[in-house]
Order: structure tokens, then sequence, then C-alpha cells
């Protein structure tokens, strides 16, 4: 059985943020960019935005990442 979507965006986005290709402070692309993107990732004809958004609300949740209403949602600097 494969990995949950949600937990495969997880992985990813921390692969990106230790491999420094999204730094500390970096504004995450878009959630429509995002959900492009993973159906091309995730080999998926269809990827829900409520997946997306559990995998970042987990994330934000744990302090990987911080969301600014209305600006987007950023790498966080580091555990608060």
């Amino acid at each position: 059985m494969s990995m949950p979507y949600y937990r495969q965006i997880v992985a990813d986005i921390r692969a990106r943020v230790a491999a420094g290709e999204w730094p500390p402070g970096h504004k995450l692309p878009s959630t429509a960019e995002l959900i492009e993107f993973y159906k091309v990732e995730l080999d998926t004809a269809t990827l829900a935005p409520s997946t997306l958004r559990h995998a970042i609300g987990l994330m934000i949740e744990l302090g990987e990442l911080r969301g600014q209403q209305g600006l987007g949602v950023f790498v966080a600097d580091g555990p608060e």
C-alpha cells in the first residue's frame, strides 16, 4: 500500500526545504500551482484541494511552515 497523498506532499516539501530549494522565509507557490504540480508528481488525475490543505496545515501545526493571512504560506525560520 502506498503512502497517502498528503504524507507524500509533506515528505516532498520537507525534502525541498532540506535541500535548500525552499529556504527559511521562502514563500511556497500558490495552492493552485501546488495542486497542478502534485497531480503530475504523484501521477494522479485529480488532487483534492483539501488534501493539499491537510498537508500544509499539518506542517503549520508542527512549526515547519507558517501561514500569513492574505500573503501565503512560508517556510518557517525555525521552531517558535
